[in-house]
């Protein structure tokens, strides 16, 4: 089961807002494409209003609300339209000219069945020439199976505790975390959610995207360089085979 990120929302936005590796590759996409963008997966809007500070309109799927409260105070005063969603079940009533799943949101699909609902509403959802770009990690970085383990403390009073499970035959990372947050009163408020990821390797992306009908570029980094057994990322851009690459 996948984390409840309402629960961990302040968290999330602690360890990741200082994260823009994958901006310029994103903002450059929008550039080049056009909006409305639309993101599956929007988070709290850490991309979204990267690329709405550039004047592009934005439509930022998220299925928590924890999630979508603090993204609408991120991107307030930018166009960026908030929607209650899952990508599995994706039905907007509209065409994108770049339709974007950044930062491994393609990992909370656990089936092939999840994974193909997914693939076949994007497909349903760009417009004629438009692009699906996402990122995921590079399986190559990924221990043998067993136990990581990891402690950190957060500003704000947090501290974590983490350990990882790798199953290789399901292709599974499984995070389970113990979270400590001092609270106001001097407590200490102790949470364990679980974050459960499925990666995919090189091939078995190039696959499901072709049995789509969409070609591609897999680049192994977001300044476009080429894929290595060293790229810490396969970052995707693709599109329908008969638009122009």
């Amino acid at each position: 089961m996948s984390v409840d990120y309402d629960e961990i929302t302040p968290l999330y936005v602690l360890q990741y807002q200082r994260y823009a590796d994958d901006l310029g590759f994103y903002t450059r996409l929008a550039q080049d494409y056009g909006g409305p963008v639309l993101e599956l997966g929007a988070g709290t809007g850490r991309v979204s209003r990267a690329i709405a500070q550039r004047g592009l309109e934005v439509v930022a799927l998220e299925p928590s609300a924890e999630m979508r409260k603090f993204g609408r105070q991120h991107t307030k005063g930018l166009k960026v339209q908030w929607l209650e969603g899952d990508m599995r079940l994706l039905e907007l009533g509209r065409k994108f000219p770049l339709i974007i799943v950044p930062f491994n949101a393609l990992m909370h699909l656990y089936s092939l069945e999840e994974q193909d609902a997914t693939l076949a509403g994007v497909v349903r959802h760009l417009a004629e020439g438009g692009r699906l770009a996402f990122d995921l990690y590079n399986p190559a970085h990924i221990g043998p199976e067993g136990v990581m383990k990891f402690e950190g403390a957060y500003e704000e009073g947090y501290t974590v505790f983490l350990y990882q499970e790798h199953h290789p035959s399901a292709q599974m990372l499984i995070t389970n975390y113990q979270v400590d947050q001092l609270t106001r009163g001097g407590a200490v408020r102790r949470t364990t959610p679980t974050l459960t990821q499925r990666y995919y390797t090189r091939y078995e992306v190039e696959r499901w995207l072709r049995s789509f009908g969409l070609e591609y570029r897999l680049f192994g980094g977001f300044q476009k360089e080429p894929f290595t057994a060293d790229s810490a990322v396969m970052a995707f851009e693709a599109w329908a085979g008969d638009a122009s690459p």
